[in-house]
């Protein structure tokens, strides 16, 4: 007995009278085209030429009523999980919070979140503006009366600072007293010696390293969210500029089930860590074995190396050249033999090294790695770096 099918070519749908930019410079606009069974387009050009294919083929005809259709958009950069799980389970508390406002908009936010106990009893907020309080210093006293015994962390509009409460720092082994800056990071301090909270970059590794790991399935509907969201406006691929384990589990599992409607370009992070939330042995052991994830949606042929933070006030984290033109050290979260010898070995497994640069000085250390490495190897792949806010177009060249 024969059964029904819909992958047969009488399946095809075809589309008229829409304005169709094609992206096709010897004929960029049609009006109307045919959409094959598998998802890909057969045949396109104006009404008349369309609709002959179509009787000939006696394909069932859609109306576009003159609406624009265009080819899905390729986001080279999004953190559709991190954001995702923002909306759906972080407390926003909106950038006007202040000295007098920041806990209860903490505890409001929490009621109004979708999904309860992500990480535990830890409770994450989002996103607080240092200049709205005090000397644009925020500080754990103004969570601690609401919040004495849960930890709380709330991310900075860059999220790459974090103020964290007394409890927080606490189950992270802080030394409130005064603990050294650590490399490419700070503790913002009081008057006396003692930490206020805040992180700065490097500085917020123990906070977030000290969170319980994220369920399988929770990810999965984070995913799902960003990807519904990111359709609505268009985005059918994306690189994802910080994927583990966990992320790269949960989309194994969607593309399993029949889910994954989105090309997504896993950035699996080599450092720092806390981009990650999760270790850097875990971190390396997973890129070693990055391709066995790949599938249809799924590519896996990007390292993600984070340099430096972001040129944001009041604590612009970037990394810029010092007095003698050379990188400023301090800032740098990853040390040049560590960047190189990471860069080499994924060069020569063909991945790409996507390096987060915000500055003048990790672009200039990033661009000298990589020539180091192409001199190795002289048919290195393409890598790429990310943002260079203050490097200006042309001043490089590799």
């Amino acid at each position: 007995m024969a059964i029904a099918s819909s992958r047969t070519a009488r399946d095809a749908l075809a589309f008229i009278n829409g304005r169709v930019y094609t992206v096709d410079d010897s004929r960029p606009w049609v009006s109307a085209f045919i959409v094959s069974p598998s998802g890909h387009f057969s045949a396109l050009g104006d009404d008349e030429e369309v609709m002959k294919q179509a009787r000939e083929q006696k394909l069932i005809v859609y109306n576009l009523r003159g609406r624009f259709v265009m080819p899905g958009i390729h986001d080279a950069h999004t953190h559709l999980l991190s954001a995702s799980l923002q909306q759906l389970n972080e407390s926003a508390i909106g950038f006007d919070a202040n000295e007098k406002t920041l806990a209860e908009k903490v505890k409001a936010g929490v009621c109004a979140c979708a999904y309860a106990h992500v990480w535990g009893d830890w409770i994450i907020g989002n996103f607080y503006s240092a200049d709205q309080f005090p000397n644009q210093k925020p500080d754990r006293q103004y969570l601690d009366d609401l919040f004495p015994d849960q930890p709380v962390i709330v991310r900075e509009m860059s999220c790459h600072n974090i103020l964290v409460n007394t409890e927080g720092l606490r189950r992270a082994g802080y030394d409130l007293a005064g603990a050294s800056d650590p490399q490419g990071g700070r503790y913002i301090r009081r008057e006396n010696g003692e930490i206020t909270g805040e992180l700065v970059e490097s500085a917020a590794t123990k906070a977030w390293m000290s969170l319980p790991p994220l369920a399988v399935a929770h990810v999965k509907r984070a995913i799902l969210y960003g990807i519904r969201a990111s359709l609505r406006y268009g985005i059918t691929s994306c690189q994802e500029a910080s994927a583990n384990s966990v992320y790269l589990a949960a989309l194994r599992e969607l593309e399993q089930e029949g889910l994954l409607t989105m090309d997504i370009h896993t950035h699996i992070v080599y450092a720092p860590e806390n981009f990650a939330l999760e270790s850097s042995a875990s971190l390396h052991a997973l890129l070693d074995v990055a391709d066995t994830f790949r599938s249809k949606h799924i590519h896996t042929n990007f390292v993600k190396f984070w340099m430096d933070g972001a040129p944001l006030p009041p604590h612009f984290t970037q990394c810029d050249l010092d007095s003698s033109g050379q990188p400023d050290e301090k800032s740098l979260l990853i040390d040049q033999d560590t960047l190189f010898e990471a860069i080499k070995k994924y060069d020569a497994k063909g991945m790409t090294c996507k390096i987060h640069c915000a500055g003048e000085g990790s672009a200039r250390r990033a661009l000298d790695v990589i020539a180091a490495v192409r001199k190795l190897n002289p048919h290195a792949t393409q890598h790429e770096l990310a943002h260079c806010n203050a490097v200006h177009p042309g001043k490089y060249r590799i």
